[in-house]
């Protein structure tokens, strides 16, 4: 029990500090929007927001990292399975989709943006990374059921 009581004081730790980066990063906004920089535009908004990704990033690893040492080895097992088998699945999807992509043909296809109707290359690799995730954590999900229902 103390173990469990120790992950969740880290994970609220870890969430108070996501909460002060997206704090720090807003006043750098703020700060930029106040000497007269468009921020919507400026280099400035780009670092700031990519601090806070990274910072966000780094404590979603620790977070994981303790709450993965801190399981059972058959739920460890599983996870790893899942992740393993579903998320390579899922990419395998993925994979299927983007050779189809890179065929002429695909240039009819309209894909909408869902990026504040951008259009730009950026603005689709975005959105094909996100579908990518997308696809293998829903292979990882149904690999996770998978395994625990084989061993019920």
């Amino acid at each position: 029990m103390a173990g469990k009581r120790k992950l969740i004081i880290q994970s609220v730790i870890g969430c108070g500090l996501v909460m002060l980066a997206a704090f720090i990063m807003g006043g750098v906004l703020a700060y930029l929007e106040v000497k007269g920089q468009d921020v919507t535009s400026s280099a400035g908004a780009l670092w700031a927001v990519g601090g806070f990704a990274a910072v966000t990033m780094l404590i979603s690893l620790w977070v994981g990292f303790k709450w993965m040492s801190s399981i059972d080895e058959a739920a460890q097992e599983a996870h790893k399975w899942a992740w393993y088998w579903g998320g390579s699945g899922g990419m395998a999807v993925g994979g299927v989709l983007v050779i189809m992509a890179s065929l002429p043909q695909a240039a009819a296809i309209h894909i909408p943006a869902w990026y504040s109707e951008r259009s730009d290359p950026a603005a689709y690799a975005a959105t094909g990374a996100f579908a990518m995730l997308t696809l293998m954590l829903i292979g990882y999900g149904v690999a996770w059921a998978w395994w625990w229902l084989g061993r019920r």
